[in-house]
């Protein structure tokens, strides 16, 4: 690839992208809303836009043969705002202008982030009670089936790539390892339900290898599950964060109530995607978890 656009740049996603990108030598306009404390490194190969993300961007987007639109700008990832339906609604239409503007700049292919939580929308009509959380999840999904839809209906080359729980050097978004990990290295009880679902982790390196693939191999379908290839039962991997960490006694397994949503092996086969971009995961669990514990160590002591 030559020239692609990435949104939600100075994420831990975006950010992670664009460090393999420039290694390949791919030139990369970055789109955040604000590069404070930034995390991209210094390269005339990066071209840094400070814009939220809608269709009055693509004046600001220099005029330019793109071969991909990353887009990862996502509102209320994480606190209150992940609740709100008027946020969430608000990122599905910034997907869809992002479409637009692939459109209107002819981007051979517009990649969208996917969650594994959109499977919460799977389990809605079983429960009599949600959690705050989940409309991030069911808003993920609704965004997926509109974009498909309307992708195909203007004739812009999408994929949709749900990803994985992710974990790994640098990230402190408060997901399921991160969350954990963070208690366990403080001393203090991680809180969780029965975990009998299954589930899948994967470190970050080996996301951004399939992410990077994806940009530029021939793609035959819309949709691509990014996940390590192994899952298994959900309490089995958290166990073994605390036997890493050290303190095993202190994973609270059943100390909250399970809520109700359930997954199953199926929603965790990548087989599709290794088939299209050829093996991409090689860092397993236990090594990725020590790096990201030898990581967490070394953040502490500065």
């Amino acid at each position: 690839m030559k020239n692609v656009i990435v949104t939600g740049s100075n994420g831990f996603i975006g950010s992670s992208l664009i460090k393999k990108l420039i290694e390949k030598g791919t030139r990369v306009v970055a789109v955040d809303i604000t590069f404070h404390g930034n995390r991209l490194p210094d390269s005339n190969l990066i071209t840094r836009i400070e814009s939220g993300v809608n269709t009055s961007l693509v004046e600001r987007l220099p005029v330019i043969e793109y071969d991909s639109f990353y887009h990862f700008a996502w509102k209320g990832v994480n606190g209150a705002d992940k609740a709100d339906p008027t946020v969430q609604l608000s990122n599905i239409q910034m997907a869809v202008d992002c479409a637009n503007i692939c459109k209107r700049l002819n981007v051979k292919k517009f990649l969208c982030a996917g969650t594994v939580a959109e499977n919460v929308a799977f389990s809605l009509s079983h429960l009599k009670k949600t959690t705050g959380g989940m409309m991030y999840g069911v808003a993920k999904h609704a965004c997926r089936i509109i974009l498909e839809d309307y992708c195909k209906n203007i004739a812009q080359q999408f994929v949709w790539m749900q990803f994985s729980n992710i974990y790994g050097v640098g990230n402190k978004t408060g997901n399921l390892v991160s969350y954990t990990l963070g208690e366990l290295m403080a001393g203090k009880e991680a809180a969780f339900g029965p975990a009998l679902q299954p589930y899948d982790f994967i470190y970050v390196d080996d996301l951004i290898e399939a992410v990077y693939r994806l940009g530029f191999k021939e793609t035959n379908k819309p949709f691509y599950y990014i996940g390590s290839g192994n899952p298994r039962v959900l309490k089995d991997y958290l166990i073994r964060i605390g036997e890493l960490v050290g303190c095993a006694d202190k994973v609270g397994i059943g100390v909250r109530e399970d809520d109700g949503v359930k997954y199953t092996m199926d929603m965790f086969d990548n087989s599709n995607l290794v088939s299209t971009i050829g093996e991409y995961a090689s860092i397993d669990f236990d090594k990725g978890i020590d790096k990201t514990i030898n990581w967490l160590k070394n953040s502490l002591m500065l």
